[in-house]
C-alpha cells in the first residue's frame, strides 16, 4: 500500500508539470492521512477485557475496573506514617 502511494507520488513529480501550491497540499495530506490509517493499522489491539473488578467511588458510584490497574496502583511504594507527618501543616502536627 505505501509502495503504491510511493510510487504514485514519483511519478507525479516526475512528470513535466509545473507543480503548484494545491497540488503539493494535497499531496501532502494523503500522504499524511496514508500514514495515519497504517500506524492505526499496525498498533497492537488492546486485549478485548480482561477481570473487571465492581468498586464503588467517593461519591457512591459504582464502577468497573480492570484488575491490572488494580494491579499497578498496589505495586508503587506507600507513603510511611514519618513521611506523611512531615508533609502535615504544623498546626496538624500536634
Amino acid at each position: 500500500m505505501v509502495l503504491i502511494i510511493i510510487n504514485k507520488f514519483l511519478n507525479f513529480m516526475s512528470q513535466k508539470k509545473t507543480l503548484n501550491r494545491r497540488h503539493f497540499i494535497n499531496t501532502i495530506l494523503a500522504t499524511g492521512a496514508v500514514t495515519g490509517l497504517i500506524t492505526q493499522v499496525s498498533a497492537d489491539p488492546k486485549p478485548p477485557g480482561g477481570n473487571k473488578i465492581k468498586m464503588l467511588t467517593a461519591d457512591g458510584k459504582l464502577v468497573e475496573v480492570d484488575q491490572s490497574v488494580l494491579e499497578k496502583i498496589t505495586a508503587t511504594k506507600k507513603a510511611s506514617d514519618k513521611e506523611i507527618f512531615e508533609w502535615m501543616d504544623p498546626k496538624h502536627k500536634k
